[in-house]
């Protein structure tokens, strides 16, 4: 298990430029959080060694963003509003976004053990400062017992981010960066969702790679999936010659993506419920937290909110894909609930 410190490299590639840069910025935010409560880990890419790094430099040294995970060992503590200004200097010095979670105490850790987020930073993260939380108080799971409801959200979540790449596509947008980031994103979160569908995830990248190339998927979706591990490694801001045909294309696996996990090629969401059925995941809580949450009372086949909302959206999403957007409705019950429970 790669936690604590134990792994100095944060890069990928080892770029030194890049390396040397976070040392001396993780350094200057710790040494800014002493006398808080707060226990703040680096996670995401370069928590588990494996961010990008700008060939380029023309827009900065780091690639992807900068993701910090905050506990404590209760809710109020203070330091809250200083992770607010600390991100506003970094994002303005580094040129990505540098995002502090909202504080977690030790019964969130443990409410959400099996969420796969929480699973990833229990395997490579970096703590800044303050106690070593998640070595006390999470568990480790296995990769296969991860919840077909991970499998939902990373479909909601990367599915939405397609949506936005196919709007700026559609428009002509020059911000390529957005683009093909979230494209990527969306393969490697399409392909990494059938595996956990599948009990067939894996918490390496090169080791998910290799299961997908393993795999009865076709030929051209095992090669968008080997193309997104290569960007993520190596990031660069080279476009195709038709984006839209390209997105047409990732869209077309994303989707059969959905249709694997559903296990029904007719009624993806019937599909969806039933997995979730199989996987013991359905349950009144859940029905009462979307009608809590939304501000709804669905009474109309309620019983497919007794799924994780996840869920619910990810099929939602599915549809929504069925063409590349101009303008994404941004009052939609998609969107809106996208932002309440991703």
């Amino acid at each position: 298990m790669l936690n604590g410190n134990a792994r100095k490299k944060f890069t990928s590639c080892g770029d030194m430029e890049a390396e040397n840069l976070l040392e001396r910025v993780l350094g200057e935010i710790g040494c800014a959080l002493a006398g808080t409560e707060l226990c703040v880990y680096l996670g995401g890419s370069y928590g588990r060694g494996d961010g990008g790094v700008r060939l380029d430099r023309e827009h900065g040294v780091l690639y992807n963003d900068l993701d910090f995970f905050v506990f404590a060992r209760k809710k109020d503590v203070s330091g809250v509003e200083l992770l607010k200004t600390l991100g506003h200097k970094y994002e303005h010095e580094l040129k990505v976004d540098v995002d502090f979670s909202a504080v977690m105490t030790v019964k969130d850790i443990k409410n959400n053990a099996s969420r796969l987020m929480m699973q990833e930073l229990k395997r490579g993260y970096h703590l800044l400062y303050g106690d070593d939380l998640l070595a006390e108080y999470l568990p480790e799971i296995p990769p296969e017992k991860i919840p077909f409801a991970e499998a939902c959200r990373l479909l909601l979540n990367r599915g939405m981010g397609l949506l936005f790449a196919g709007e700026k596509i559609a428009n002509d947008s020059e911000d390529r960066d957005f683009i093909l980031r979230n494209i990527y994103k969306a393969i490697l979160g399409a392909g990494d969702a059938m595996l956990i569908a599948g009990n067939g995830y894996r918490w390496k990248i090169a080791d998910r790679l290799k299961a997908i190339e393993n795999s009865d998927m076709p030929e051209n979706y095992k090669a968008l999936y080997r193309e997104a591990v290569e960007f993520k490694s190596s990031p660069h801001r080279r476009g195709k010659p038709d984006m839209k045909s390209f997105w047409n294309l990732v869209r077309d696996f994303f989707q059969a993506a959905v249709v694997r996990c559903s296990q029904d090629r007719k009624d993806v969401h019937h599909g969806i419920f039933c997995r979730c059925a199989e996987k013991g995941e359905l349950s009144l809580k859940n029905y009462i937290k979307y009608c809590i949450k939304s501000r709804s009372l669905p009474l109309w086949a309620w019983r497919y909110y007794t799924m994780p909302t996840v869920a619910v959206l990810a099929e939602m999403v599915y549809r929504a894909l069925d063409k590349m957007p101009e303008k994404i409705d941004r009052e939609s019950k998609l969107y809106q609930q996208w932002l309440i429970f991703n």
